[in-house]
């Protein structure tokens, strides 16, 4: 038998490893070779592992094989007549992606992926959202500071030549609120440049929705409602555990504004301190060392959030920090009355920003203002049909994005997005 043969075709009916050894009679089970050696091995499948015995000499076959296996079961163990090779291993097995995937809890993990992908999925069916696509390849795009997008070019002859990879599908799917979808939602990958870490990473999948006529209240609720069916659905409870701690996910959750936050954890006043150098100069007198002078208003802001804000919001479990001081509106709506307020909430789940919604922008005159800021930092042009559609009138609305990796970290009890994504950069 040549080492170096690769079949087309399998020659027997499979039987899962796992049932293998309760099996009466033939069987056979194709699979990989964990180990082999003096007549003895292990073969492993999708279902589990099965030992065997095979009495004949196997020349050119080793652990790491792919192989397919024939005999009848002895006391739990396969006593193999034939093993055939489907693909031999050129490398030590358990190196690269076999062992990422089986020596730390991945293998596992993107079962539970699949069991997360199909709670959302009904969730949605079942509160009548209808499930849309829009491009991730566009040409333009929101103007905000802080996402940094990755620019390709068209190789074609159309007159359009730079395309970016779409850091959400948001305006698109507002173009839908538009045309007068009113409940619409999407699983979309997206992609932001210069995000990589235990929580992030430049290419991800967020689970966008919209509900035409409501606001960031209803959102907030949604949220709440979806999170809590998704760890039903896979875990059996309304709660998941993190870094040890049980976190309740029956609705309500708490609620608590930024300004209380900020006030109680990190002893500033943001009424007080609306620009970068009153923040800064507050920032600096209660110690906080990573401030810097040339920092914007949003840097020293992320910064005191980072530092002070987020460990606190661990302690509380599920949570909804919203009113947002309005130089991070985004895309939201500011508060009628309070104009200093934008009506925008994140959700947090043990400390895990998990979602970020709006009650959405509908102003055509207040979107051009923001976009013309935004582009002033540079980046894509702004999404002038985007802008055309708001002018033709969109609804009000509530929308959110929520990060389904991180979801499904937090449900998998995983420590980091590495443990839940098959197949992160570099891998």
């Amino acid at each position: 038998m040549h080492a170096r043969y690769y079949p087309s075709r399998v020659l027997w009916r499979h039987q899962p490893a796992v049932t293998a050894p309760t099996t009466t009679g033939e069987v056979a089970v194709r699979g990989r070779l964990l180990h082999f050696a003096a007549g003895r091995g292990r073969i492993a499948d999708e279902s589990g592992e099965v030992d065997f015995v095979v009495k004949e000499r196997l020349v050119g076959i080793k652990a790491g094989d792919i192989v397919e296996l024939y005999g009848i079961v002895v006391e739990g163990i396969i006593d193999a007549t034939q093993v055939r090779l489907l693909a031999p291993s050129s490398a030590v097995w358990h190196q690269g992606d076999w062992s990422r995937f089986h020596a730390n809890g991945l293998w596992a993990n993107m079962w539970v992926r699949a069991a997360v992908l199909d709670a959302v999925r009904d969730f949605f069916k079942d509160a009548d959202f209808l499930a849309v696509e829009t491009p991730t390849l566009v040409c333009a795009s929101a103007q905000e500071e802080h996402i940094q997008l990755f620019a390709t070019e068209y190789q074609g002859d159309k007159a359009q030549k730079q395309f970016y990879l779409a850091p959400s599908p948001e305006l698109y799917m507002k173009r839908l609120l538009g045309v007068g979808f009113e409940r619409i939602y999407q699983i979309s990958r997206s992609y932001r440049n210069g995000e990589m870490g235990p929580q992030h990473n430049p290419e991800f999948t967020l689970i966008e929705w919209y509900r035409a006529y409501a606001s960031y209240e209803e959102i907030m609720a949604d949220v709440e409602d979806l999170v809590s069916h998704v760890a039903k659905s896979v875990l059996g409870r309304s709660s998941v555990v993190r870094a040890g701690r049980e976190i309740d996910l029956q609705p309500p959750w708490e609620r608590l504004s930024v300004r209380d936050a900020f006030a109680r954890w990190a002893a500033v006043d943001l009424d007080a301190c609306t620009d970068a150098g009153s923040l800064f100069r507050r920032a600096r007198a209660l110690g906080y060392g990573s401030a810097r002078r040339e920092d914007s208003w949003e840097d020293l802001y992320h910064k005191i959030l980072l530092e002070k804000v987020e460990p606190e919001l661990a302690k509380l479990g599920a949570i909804h920090l919203f009113d947002y001081p309005r130089q991070l509106a985004a895309l939201a709506k500011l508060k009628e009355g309070d104009s200093a307020i934008a009506e925008r909430t994140e959700a947090y789940l043990g400390g895990v920003e998990l979602s970020n919604g709006y009650t959405e922008l509908n102003d055509p005159a207040q979107q051009r203002e923001r976009f013309a800021r935004g582009a002033r930092l540079g980046g894509a042009p702004a999404d002038e049909a985007f802008l055309a559609a708001m002018e033709r009138g969109i609804p009000p609305a509530g929308g959110v994005a929520l990060g389904l990796d991180r979801l499904v970290m937090i449900v998998a009890g995983a420590s980091c997005l590495d443990e839940v994504i098959a197949f992160p950069p570099g891998h």
